[in-house]
């Protein structure tokens, strides 16, 4: 599956994976490993290369971040019964906190991407970048296994559990708005769907949050439940910062 990848690497792209293991301070016995996880959909349809794109990766990446979130919570938080860990588990590895980390470690300068992906934003795109955070941990676990798996994943996501206890609402965004409308307004508040994108195994979802009939912020996600999500959150930090205008 990557063999294929070594034989066509110029010194460019080299140095551009040398630099990408500098910076997240692991470094690969098979480099092949990381430019996989490195490559975009969009770039593999556009070249004549047989080459693979980070999908396959980033579905095992996304078991391995869970399996070693869900462990570390396990045991971080011995008296919150499931439905906690579950709340914050969730929220640690969201498209929002994986974006963040992606963002963190800059890996959307070191992508692979297809030049209309790259115009239209896709190094910056959350879903682009959490997907992308994803592969690199598929990557590193097929190349090491879980021991270094565990040191990357916790060196970077550590932090936002430490959020995720000192604001209690932000493990679940949607109840928090949701409790918060109910009491001023005596209604619900309301999520729209306002565009889907992208082929049916990576479809992109854009959802509009509604409070009192009015649009307050839009932000989209893998899925409809990451998406709505995603906009709960962003409601939040208004109301937080005080500029949640209605």
């Amino acid at each position: 599956m990557f063999k294929i990848l070594s034989d066509k690497r110029d010194k460019s792209r080299e140095k551009i994976l040398s630099d990408f293991q500098q910076k997240i301070g692991y470094f690969f016995k098979d480099e092949d490993f990381l430019d996989s996880a490195l490559i975009h959909r969009s770039y593999v349809n556009e070249t004549k290369l047989h080459i693979h794109d980070n999908e396959r990766l980033e579905f095992l990446g996304d078991s391995v971040l869970a399996l070693v979130v869900n462990e570390y919570i396990f045991k971080k938080f011995p008296l919150y019964h499931e439905g906690e860990l579950a709340k914050i588990k969730a929220k640690v590895v969201s498209e929002d906190v994986l974006a963040k980390v992606a963002r963190n470690i800059g890996i959307g300068d070191y992508l692979l991407m297809g030049r209309g992906e790259d115009l239209s934003g896709g190094r910056l795109r959350d879903s682009i970048l959490s997907d992308a955070v994803e592969a690199v941990i598929g990557a590193i676990y097929l190349d090491s296994g879980l021991k270094s798996s565990r040191d990357f994943i916790l060196s970077n996501i550590k932090p936002y559990i430490r959020d995720v206890q000192k604001i209690p609402s932000s493990i679940d965004p949607k109840s928090s708005i949701q409790e918060f409308v109910q009491k001023k307004y005596k209604e619900k508040p309301e999520y729209r769907l306002m565009s889907e994108s992208g082929p049916d195994h990576c479809k992109n979802f854009e959802v509009a949050l509604l409070i009192n009939g009015k649009e307050i912020v839009r932000s989209s996600g893998s899925s409809i439940r990451r998406a709505e999500a995603s906009a709960a959150e962003k409601a939040l930090e208004m109301k937080r910062k005080g500029t949640l205008e209605l």
